[in-house]
């Protein structure tokens, strides 16, 4: 199905007398770009009478643009007089005379009645003109052998009406009922959604996606490559933290979300250290130096010795100091293992 969408007049024009930041062709605009979002969801093809806000087209050859679709629409606000009028507030589509439009037009016309909650009913009707139908873009789509429709989305000199359009929100749910409406109408399904698969930034971070079941995981480690992740219950990565697994064993989570592995960690000013499969080391720890006192690096004596006892036969002599987690230097060297398990700061 093919579907012109027509955005009622351009620039700033018919400001509400009730609420002066309210211009219906500023509502109108963005109402028709929302449409089209939710009814291509239903795969439904989409073309608008115009590509920007501001440029003008004459009434007859926006009409005229339909040509080759299904239906025609062009919404609008209306008004009565020039003057705030809060007791009308009825929605009405004015369709083409040829009677072509008249159902679906009744059934959007409906649609905003419920989703705005108007108290007077909504309508459907026709004017004719000295050449047919006297408005012009419904002239243009019934030349163009499309039937028709204005869609009056109420009125703009009720100022309750007017300050509801003015809410992006709102016009978000108005935009996703009338593009479900049209679809029940014409008797098309929604098509099934694309599962996604792997990682998605959204909402302020990120998720990853199984590609079998489409969700993303949650409350749960997963495994991405080389590196592991934990998801919490909304399906974000967590990361810049501490996270424990059912031994009681606690990990450190990198800025990249990514367990942190073999490193040591500067967690609240205190230091950390990591084992090779990221667990929390908790022991005794060894610190060899040079003749300076400087720690020797890790490419320099191969590894950095970590050695989870005393030291054998007493015979090797190094400076260093023992930590439960954390390294804290101290006078003096005590080889006595510790059973005491600490969790992190958090």
């Amino acid at each position: 199905m093919k579907i012109c969408l027509d955005a009622g007049h351009y620039g700033k024009y018919n400001q509400s007398p009730a609420e002066p930041g309210y211009y219906e062709s500023e509502m109108t605009w963005k109402l028709h770009l929302l449409q089209k979002k939710y009814l291509e969801a239903y795969g439904i093809q989409v073309v608008l009478t115009r590509e920007k806000q501001e440029n003008d087209k004459g009434l007859y050859a926006r009409g005229m643009e339909a040509k080759g679709c299904d239906l025609f629409i062009s919404d609008h606000s209306n008004a009565v007089g020039s003057g705030v009028n809060n007791s009308v507030d009825y929605p009405v589509s004015y369709c083409a005379i040829n009677g072509s439009a008249d159902g679906i037009g009744m059934a959007l016309a409906q649609t905003v009645k419920a989703v705005l909650n108007t108290r007077e009913p909504a309508r459907i009707e026709h004017r004719r003109g000295k050449n047919g139908d006297y408005y012009g873009v419904l002239r243009g789509a019934t030349a163009a052998g499309v039937p028709g429709l204005i869609l009056e989305h109420s009125f703009h000199t009720n100022a309750a009406i007017a300050r509801w359009l003015l809410d992006p929100g709102n016009l978000d749910r108005l935009a996703r009922a009338e593009a479900a409406v049209i679809a029940l109408y014409y008797n098309i399904d929604v098509p099934e959604p694309e599962k996604r698969s792997g990682w998605y930034q959204e909402e302020g971070g990120w998720r990853f996606y199984l590609g079998n079941t489409g969700e993303p995981v949650r409350n749960n480690w997963y495994k991405d490559g080389k590196d592991w992740y934990w998801f919490d219950g909304a399906g974000m990565m967590v990361h810049d933290t501490w996270k424990t697994d059912s031994k009681g064993l606690w990990y450190y989570l990198g800025t990249s979300g990514a367990m942190e592995k073999d490193t040591w960690i500067v967690w609240k000013k205190e230091l950390y250290r990591l084992k090779e499969d990221g667990s929390m080391f908790q022991g005794e720890i060894y610190l060899k130096t040079d003749e300076k006192g400087a720690l020797i690096t890790e490419e320099e004596i191969e590894k950095l010795r970590i050695v989870a006892g005393p030291e054998k036969n007493g015979k090797e002599k190094r400076r260093g100091s023992r930590t439960m987690g954390k390294a804290k230097k101290k006078k003096g060297l005590k080889r006595k293992k510790s059973t005491k398990k600490k969790k992190p700061k958090k």
